[in-house]
């Protein structure tokens, strides 16, 4: 199927040639260039989107990660957020992902979801996630303090430090929080961002999307793993979708599922 390239209404080509077509993100327009100026079709903006998500990596439990390297983005900032969607049936603890001081998060049974939020360990109260069912979770960190949100609500703020540890992104890993060995609970992990921003309530409301992953583009992640999808849901290989180009490496077997959120 063709696809039109995007433009804005002043990035216009200066100078076309005929039969040259785009349409404009800022107008939702379609514009045709006929030789002489430009056509201008109005569009609803739903031209139909290459964006699907068809796979999502499994891990074990016992000692299956992905390793990104070293985040050097995440360090001493003073905005940062992560984004990421999980499912487990495990009961006890789970690691979901973290960096060299425990840029991470892992869930409890207790009813806690305990977000090591790049500066020390914050207790974020949730109600306890329906096991067996996928989750969107996203933290936000800023001077005001950390924010936790769950399937796109708000459940608490915790007060912290004002910029990120200086090694919040050394030897990242997803599947399992590194900074203190806890690779626990079979899970599976789908569509995994982080930001050196802070992603707004209603930049979670649209990326959780009723419970449907969106495209992130638009929210210019530091880095984006797809966990799959951009690899045909094959190999070893999590390309990294974001500009800080960290592959990720599928380490000690996790394997492709099509279990994604839907």
């Amino acid at each position: 199927m063709a696809t039109l390239n995007t433009v804005t209404s002043s990035t216009r080509p200066a100078s076309p040639t005929a039969g040259e077509a785009y349409f404009e993100t800022d107008t939702n327009k379609i514009v045709v260039y006929n030789g002489t100026t430009w056509t201008e079709i109005v569009s609803d903006g739903t031209l139909g989107s290459s964006f699907s998500n068809a796979y999502s990596v499994d891990f074990d439990g016992t000692n299956d990660y992905m390793a990104a390297g070293n985040i050097t983005a995440l360090n001493s900032v003073a905005n940062a957020s992560y984004s990421f969607w999980y499912k487990t049936s495990a009961t006890g603890k789970v690691g979901l992902l973290g960096g060299g001081a425990g840029t991470s998060a892992y869930h409890w049974s207790d009813g806690n979801m305990y977000v090591h939020s790049f500066v020390n360990t914050l207790s974020h109260p949730i109600t306890i996630p329906t096991l067996g069912a996928w989750h969107h979770v996203v933290c936000t960190f800023e001077a005001s303090g950390s924010k936790l949100y769950l399937d796109g609500s708000l459940q608490s703020t915790v007060d912290h430090g004002d910029t990120t540890a200086s090694n919040a992104g050394t030897g990242f890993q997803v599947g399992r929080v590194p900074h203190y060995s806890i690779p626990d609970g079979q899970k599976l992990i789908d569509e995994v961002a982080l930001f050196t921003s802070t992603l707004s309530a209603s930049d979670v409301s649209a990326i959780y999307n009723s419970g449907v992953p969106a495209d992130l583009t638009s929210y210019s992640p530091v880095n984006w793993w797809r966990m799959g999808d951009n690899d045909s849901g094959t190999g070893t290989t999590i390309t990294d979708q974001g500009s800080g180009s960290n592959d990720g490496t599928l380490t000690n077997g996790p394997t492709f599922s099509s279990s994604v959120p839907s």
